[in-house]
């Protein structure tokens, strides 16, 4: 059960979702993935400034969007990772960057084979990731005070579904955490839909989280074991460091 502290409306956090692999049970991917980036709005304008800093270092643009997949396989505009020197360089300033940034993280992970055994459909494994991720927002919203907003990677037609599932918070509440919709109304303000063309930073960053964090539920279960001094097992150490913690609950939920 949720406790509702007191609700400054000058005290507010931003969550920005994105996804790794699809909910779709025909998707290749056997896992579903939504990373998370907590952030207040003076921070997310440092963490702006910081990125474009490497990316105009690097690629003297600060149009460069930082996705994990390309940045690990050395894809697009990370070929210059191709080069052992420029690797190490710019390794050296996104771990930095990452580690020293003030942001919180929240991952939930679905493991598709296993919600495909106990008969999930498509829709109940995006309900079920969406659901724990606005449970553990919600959790940490009303731990701390703050009001909150969310900002989810588009992704086509799914996003219907996903704001189907907010209007049906702030109008039935929310039950498993004993919250009627009045207080889900004072805790979260409102949801929107961007593309990685908006550039916002803190998207970019949940972006970098989202497919190391598969891996790490991977590392976890024994399944795909995480390669020391490898660049997604650097990233997992600082998601590690940078997930919510409340009320002694890591921010970091495999599902089923």
């Amino acid at each position: 059960m949720i406790v509702l502290s007191n609700i400054m409306a000058d005290r507010l956090y931003k969550l920005y979702i994105d996804e790794s692999g699809a909910p779709e049970l025909s998707h290749h991917d056997k896992n579903y993935t939504l990373s998370g980036i907590i952030v207040r709005p003076f921070q997310a304008e440092k963490l702006k400034i910081r990125a474009d800093q490497i990316k105009f270092k690097y690629w003297n643009n600060t149009e460069i969007v930082f996705h994990s997949i390309d940045i690990g396989q050395h894809k697009d505009d990370f070929t210059i990772l191709n080069n052992p020197s420029i690797e190490r360089d710019f390794h050296r300033d996104l771990f930095g960057f990452l580690s020293g940034a003030s942001y919180k993280v929240i991952v939930v992970s679905i493991n598709k084979e296993k919600a495909s055994k106990q008969g999930w459909d498509n829709k109940k494994i995006q309900d079920s990731a969406f659901d724990g991720m606005i449970e553990l927002f919600i959790a940490f919203l009303a731990h701390s005070g703050y009001r909150g907003q969310i900002h989810m990677e588009s992704s086509g037609g799914r996003d219907t579904n996903f704001h189907r599932r907010f209007i049906s918070y702030m109008t039935h509440g929310y039950p498993a955490l004993s919250l009627s919709h009045t207080d889900v109304k004072n805790l979260i303000t409102s949801i929107s839909f961007v593309s990685k063309k908006n550039h916002d930073i803190e998207a970019q960053l949940a972006d970098l989280f989202a497919y190391p964090s598969t891996r790490q539920c991977l590392h976890n279960e024994g399944v795909q074991p995480l390669v020391n001094g490898s660049y997604e097992a650097k990233i997992c150490n600082i998601m590690g460091v940078k997930l919510i913690s409340t009320n002694g609950q890591k921010g970091l939920l495999r599902i089923p």
